[in-house]
């Protein structure tokens, strides 16, 4: 009998172990980020009047969720939020910067509240509002995680694949392994080490393609695969 393939835990594998046990899902927040850090960079390029304002809407409406908001009870917490996402409902029809911006700020808040399904919503509604922004990709991602809270897993792989397809997303390492931890929970195990073969094939140096090569070791040693 073959003797079992070692598999050494380098601390990245050790944490693809403990997120894979765990059924984590890590949601990459840029809402409230996009506002606070970046400051609306987007001032460097022209935008008309109507942007501007609506702009200046969110970064309003992300000023006053979160000034001096480390010392307030979760009661007043939930309250600043339902404010908010109220004040953000003209805007998230909107088209275009305005559109994607408050979305995603809505998307984070509707997420921090766990309504799942109205997060995912905002997520893809910020998606169809600017498809070719940087941030679309990352909306896809984040639908996809809200769609794995929902237990809706094929919804997630559609997804995470959506998400991948755009080039150069920062994320698309982790979409990849997401993709191969939900086809494994499924029991579809070649389906699992085909996504993650192609994680070990793209990039196998990142954390994440250490933990893909952590899983086909272990799917290889349950015998689960070839």
């Amino acid at each position: 009998m073959a003797q079992k393939e070692e598999i050494k835990q380098t601390a990245a594998e050790k944490l693809g172990n403990f997120l894979f046990a765990n059924r984590t899902v890590v949601l990459t927040f840029v809402g409230i980020v996009a506002v606070l850090l970046i400051g609306y960079s987007v001032a460097i390029v022209a935008i008309d009047k109507t942007n501007e304002r609506g702009l200046a809407q969110i970064e309003d409406i992300a000023f006053v969720l979160t000034n001096k908001s480390y010392d307030l009870s979760d009661a007043d917490l939930a309250n600043r939020s339902a404010v908010a996402l109220e004040k953000l409902q003209p805007l998230v029809a909107k088209k275009g910067i305005v559109g994607v911006r408050a979305n995603m700020l809505a998307a984070d808040l509707a997420f921090s509240d766990k309504k799942y399904d109205d997060a995912r919503k905002y997520y893809l509604a910020a998606v169809a509002a600017g498809k070719k922004s940087y941030t679309a990709p990352l909306c896809y991602f984040n639908a996809a995680v809200c769609s794995e809270e929902l237990s809706d897993v094929d919804a997630a792989v559609s997804y995470y694949e959506s998400a991948i397809a755009y080039v150069d997303f920062f994320e698309a390492n982790h979409a990849q392994f997401s993709i191969g931890r939900i086809k494994e929970a499924k029991k579809d195990y070649a389906g699992a080490a085909e996504a993650y073969q192609k994680l070990l094939d793209k990039n196998a140096a990142d954390s994440w393609g250490s933990m893909a090569r952590t899983r086909m070791i272990a799917l290889k040693n349950e015998g689960s695969v070839q």
